[in-house]
């Protein structure tokens, strides 16, 4: 059982194994990939553009497309117009709430709350903003701030550098197994999000 604390506070001598940071992803996890779906939705054969959307999507991620431009070059891509396309994404934004009242209770045990975020600050922080969940987080890491995406080892090494703690004292979550997998080779217990009841079975046998 951990102290309640605040999540800037480890006494390394005592605690140098024990896991004071969760690492979350956002998009997949807290909600879901809210252009992707829609574009799988919506799309008709979506798969026939499927490489050329997420070249967009990888733009955004690296800070290279602002929302607008990334709504146009959808918009060219799949012929709506983007009024139509903001609609479609906006309505996929559903907050997984029993994931965010789980996560709640771990912050109240004195865990550091961090969000590693393949993102902007125009996408995810905004959606965090929307949604009343800009509490939840001590930190967040943003993908389009860096111009490093996951599952590049600089975005985890900077996500730890940036917390002050070793790998050993953080749990990263993700939906995208290739992202685990990228944590793991730094030294991140890992575990790939499916749903939130197996994620707290799971979490809860290795934290």
């Amino acid at each position: 059982m951990k102290t309640p604390t605040s999540p800037w506070v480890f006494s390394f001598d005592t605690i140098l194994f024990m896991h004071n940071a969760v690492i979350f992803d956002f998009f997949g996890v807290f909600c879901p990939d809210i252009s992707l779906e829609w574009f799988k939705k919506t799309v008709p054969q979506f798969e026939l553009k499927l490489s050329r959307f997420k070249d967009i999507c990888t733009r955004s991620d690296y800070g290279k497309l602002s929302m607008a431009d990334f709504y146009e070059e959808v918009s060219t891509l799949v012929g709506m117009n983007v009024s139509e396309i903001k609609h479609g994404v906006e309505a996929e934004t559903i907050i997984n709430n029993s994931l965010v009242t789980f996560v709640q209770g771990l912050k109240d045990k004195g865990y550091a709350i961090v969000c590693l975020s393949n993102g902007t600050q125009e996408w995810t922080l905004g959606v965090i903003r929307d949604n009343g969940l800009s509490y939840l987080f001590d930190e967040v890491v943003l993908s389009g701030d860096l111009g490093i995406v996951k599952p590049s080892s600089e975005i985890y090494m900077h996500t730890l550098d940036k917390l002050n703690i070793t790998a050993s004292q953080a749990i990263f979550v993700d939906d995208r197994l290739v992202n685990t997998k990228a944590a793991e080779a730094c030294g991140i217990s890992s575990l790939v999000f499916s749903d939130t009841k197996t994620f707290i079975h799971e979490f809860e046998a290795i934290s």
